[in-house]
């Protein structure tokens, strides 16, 4: 969703160009209200899954969900389901997907295969910015521990510029990462992680409940910490522009800020 957030950055600063200082104050204020209600929307909790079948996405390419299936098959992973964020759907319908939700065969680390395509207006303007390639391929590995904690890494280097805050161990691979080094690279990481903290046992998800309750924490959390940020942080918009923030950037980062309690 950080690229969806570079998208409405970018309509606001072409917004501006040329502007009236009164058509520059509603830009502002339409531009951070907007981004605002979107980040709270998607980082407000709990969200809504369902299963679901890969015809309900006729724009689906089901290559890379296969393939990664088969590598990680291979590894010991057994497919749990296909699930569909509904709350990622409602709030950002050009880019709808689902995700093949897999589980290690000690069901300590589950997997998410995910096929992300822009479509339409939002692909020509994010093409265009060149923030993101024509199609994104994704594995993420993900290991709850206790007290809300987790491990999680993923082949988006690059690509994720968002902060997930203390509680989630983030380590980001690149895209072309084959499956069998992502999870050699996660297990290394729980192994360390174990060694160093006798309380880092990991949290078991074997069931499709187990993988849904999991989610839901993981909702939480990141919920407790965007909210700590007033909804975005002087960091996460200086990465997402490229460049130390302008006089207009940060007015429009004070904007987004003081949108919490309007927002909701």
């Amino acid at each position: 969703m950080e690229l969806l957030l570079l998208l409405a950055g970018g309509l606001l600063t072409l917004s501006l160009l040329g502007g009236r200082v009164g058509n520059r104050a509603r830009a502002v204020e339409h531009g951070a209200r907007r981004v605002r209600t979107e980040l709270d929307a998607v980082y407000g909790g709990e969200h809504r899954y369902q299963r679901c079948e890969p015809g309900q996405f006729p724009e689906a390419d089901l290559a890379p969900y296969q393939a990664g299936e088969r590598e990680l098959h291979a590894l010991g992973f057994r497919t749990i389901a296909d699930v569909e964020d509904l709350t990622l759907s409602e709030v950002y319908p050009a880019m709808r997907t689902f995700t093949r939700v897999l589980v290690d065969d000690a069901g300590l680390i589950r997997a998410g295969i995910y096929h992300l395509r822009p479509r339409g207006m939002m692909l020509g303007m994010l093409q265009l910015v060149r923030m993101v390639p024509r199609e994104l391929r994704v594995i993420e590995l993900v290991t709850e521990v206790p007290r809300g904690r987790f491990v999680v890494t993923a082949n988006t280097a690059g690509l994720d510029l968002l902060d997930h805050g203390p509680a989630v161990a983030l380590e980001r691979v690149s895209q072309a990462t084959p499956a069998v080094r992502l999870v050699e690279r996660h297990r290394a990481r729980l192994t360390e992680l174990v060694r160093k903290r006798a309380d880092a046992s990991p949290v078991a998800v074997t069931r499709y409940e187990d993988v849904i309750a999991s989610l839901q924490r993981g909702n939480v959390v990141a919920a407790m910490h965007r909210k700590g940020l007033r909804g975005l942080s002087r960091d996460e918009l200086e990465r997402m522009k490229g460049r130390p923030l302008e006089p207009g950037d940060e007015e429009f980062l004070r904007a987004i800020q003081d949108h919490g309690g309007a927002a909701r």
